[in-house]
């Protein structure tokens, strides 16, 4: 393992000596009331390594790439956003979506009986106004559906779903989805996983009973919101070539989907909840803003791979802003990451802006980092509860980023608590700039 001082500092010695503690299995993400103490054998950091200097880079030091990359920015407050008025149901409307026309669907239809003698590839137009326990569909493959402004549709706490089914190539468009009872691990909007090719664009999935939306293979989720789920903003339903992503061009500007307030009225966060969480497919997300959840921000889960995490806003979330766990091949760069963790604390290695946990080929740059309980952390555990390959904290490559005002003790580092050595592993933190002071 190597660390590297920033340009900006005088090189550090590292040494570490990783002691067994005895943990074993370990249930999934939660903090292990065993783990190692700060300081304890298990555990090297660039902040308490031997030699560190305090206070080690200067206040007015300038950042490197990373610290310019992402904009002082919110998310895009645009079509698709909405806000709860105080009996629980979403007000607002999505922006106008892409289709001019199609088959009706009026607020007293009940949308099933409209689609029984269509083709499949039909376009639909869903009306405005609220379409109140009667829109609960298995599309056609090739199915469009387009939301009028100000279309609302609402399961009455009784309707596990709206969209679901095996249909590829479905498009949803500038919708609200709300109130639906999906149930346990359960989404408003769940096509099959393998229902591949679905294009969910500027849609608002609120208020429901788990998850607003679970993805599927190739899906692409441009836009939207989804927030003030009871548990889990989107789930990743084991699907791969999965895309978040905005509108334009420009990562400037937020116009990724918003992941936001999600709660944990279902079950403890160790479990599942926040943003987003996914497992085994890979993933890309940017533009992003994902802030406000209960749990962690962004959740990757057993098996996980491929990610491409960039430019993206993600703060003020109860635990993690970004937690790879026991998956591999990683890159997470160019993100504004601030104030995380503040509500759920570990003393040990958890409870970073970004953690990495018995995951491997992970590499993270130009990020900047400020006000989290911990910077950049990595974490090595025994897993039982994985599948092969073998999940080692290995391969981690940390440069180049900024990293300020972190409220815990740890603005970079890595731990073991089941005896392993770090110091053999290939593990690299590199001119990472660290100040105990705001970033600007």
């Amino acid at each position: 393992m190597r660390f590297q001082a920033s340009e900006m500092k005088t090189m550090l010695v590292v040494t570490a000596l990783i002691a067994l503690l005895g943990a074993g299995c370990i249930d999934s993400v939660v903090s292990d009331p065993s783990a190692p103490p700060d300081g304890a054998p298990g555990s090297v950091d660039e902040s308490n390594a031997p030699g560190r200097v305090p206070s080690a880079v200067d206040d007015d030091a300038e950042a490197g790439e990373g610290g310019d990359s992402a904009a002082d920015a919110s998310a895009d407050d645009g079509g698709g956003s909405v806000t709860a008025n105080e009996t629980g149901s979403a007000v607002g409307v999505a922006a106008a979506c892409e289709a001019t026309d199609g088959v009706p669907i009026g607020t007293d239809d009940n949308a099933a009986d409209v689609m029984r003698s269509r083709e499949p590839g039909t376009a639909y137009m869903v009306e405005a106004g609220v379409h109140s326990g009667n829109f609960d569909v298995e599309p056609r493959s090739g199915d469009t559906f387009c939301g009028e402004p100000g279309a609302v549709l609402d399961g009455a706490g009784r309707l596990e779903s709206a969209f679901s089914g095996e249909a590829t190539n479905v498009t949803l468009d500038s919708l609200t989805v709300q109130n639906y009872d999906d149930g346990w691990q359960g989404g408003a909007i769940s096509p099959d996983p393998r229902a591949a090719g679905w294009v969910v664009r500027n849609v608002t999935a609120t208020n429901n009973h788990w998850a607003g939306l679970l993805a599927a293979d190739g899906m692409k989720i441009l836009g939207g919101s989804y927030i003030e789920n009871g548990q889990l903003g989107i789930g990743g339903n084991a699907a791969t070539g999965i895309l978040l992503d905005g509108l334009d061009d420009d990562p400037a500007t937020y116009d990724g989907p918003e992941l936001a307030r999600n709660k944990r009225l279902r079950v403890e966060c160790g479990w599942e909840g926040g943003g987003m969480k996914w497992d085994r497919g890979s993933v890309t997300i940017r533009n992003a803003h994902v802030h406000d959840n209960a749990c962690k921000g962004l959740w990757a889960d057993i098996n996980a791979r491929d990610a491409l995490i960039e430019h993206n806003l993600i703060e003020n979330n109860g635990q993690e802003g970004i937690l790879y766990e026991i998956s591999q091949d990683a890159v997470i760069r160019n993100n504004e990451i601030n104030e995380n963790s503040l509500e759920d604390v570990s003393s040990w290695y958890w409870s970073g802006g970004i953690t990495v946990a018995s995951s491997f080929n992970v590499q993270i740059y130009d990020n900047r980092l400020s006000g989290n309980f911990n910077g950049i952390t990595g974490t090595q555990q025994d897993r039982f509860d994985s599948t092969p390959p073998a999940h080692l904290l290995d391969h981690l490559d940390v440069r180049d980023n900024l990293i300020c005002a972190s409220v815990g003790p740890h603005p970079t580092g890595v731990a073991a608590d089941n005896g392993a050595d770090l110091d053999e592993r290939d593990i690299i933190f590199a001119n990472n700039t660290i100040r105990d002071g705001t970033c600007d």
